[in-house]
């Protein structure tokens, strides 16, 4: 690709980027419920956003490493900076929903799946006071990642509005 064509993210890293926004956004604009995890009420919401950003973490690793594009060429340090902020927001994306399901088990209940009956009896079960721990640590690694997601986000209006690299319309 030569600097003349216009660099557009491959489809599928758009589609999968924007429906993780909306399941983080769901995730966010739910967290208050999350203590009531029965029925289908705004806890059962929680949990299907943070569920779905778990699987789809694999789609989003496979389709990164195979998509053979890399946005057009910057400075040293604003390539290891992007790339510190895209590792640290893919680790995000499989850390906080496995703590959330952690401190579900830890307490003793299994994982209600979603909009069904059915829930996933505890595959690990840390012990006496856990609970409380990681349902902690799984509130503010929350906060941490929303500070890395606000942190991405100014990253790409600074880049749309003061550099004027159409950063933004590359990922629509």
């Amino acid at each position: 690709m030569d600097a003349s064509t216009p660099f557009r993210y491959p489809r599928r890293i758009r589609w999968i980027h924007w429906l993780s926004v909306a399941l983080v956004a769901l995730a966010y604009l739910t967290s208050e419920s999350a203590e009531s995890l029965d029925g289908g009420g705004p806890g059962a919401w929680h949990v299907l956003s943070g569920l779905a950003l778990l699987l789809l973490f694999v789609p989003r690793l496979l389709v990164r490493i195979g998509a053979g594009h890399a946005p057009p060429s910057r400075s040293l340090w604003e390539a290891w900076s992007a790339r510190l902020v895209h590792l640290a927001l893919l680790l995000f994306v499989v850390v906080q929903p496995l703590l959330g399901i952690l401190s579900v088990w830890a307490e003793g209940h299994g994982l209600p799946v979603p909009f069904t009956g059915w829930e996933v009896g505890p595959w690990i079960v840390p012990g006496e006071g856990w609970g409380d721990a990681l349902e902690d640590l799984h509130e503010d690694v929350g906060k941490a990642f929303y500070a890395v997601i606000a942190l991405h986000a100014l990253a790409a209006l600074w880049h749309q509005f003061i550099r004027s690299d159409g950063v933004l319309r590359r990922m629509w």
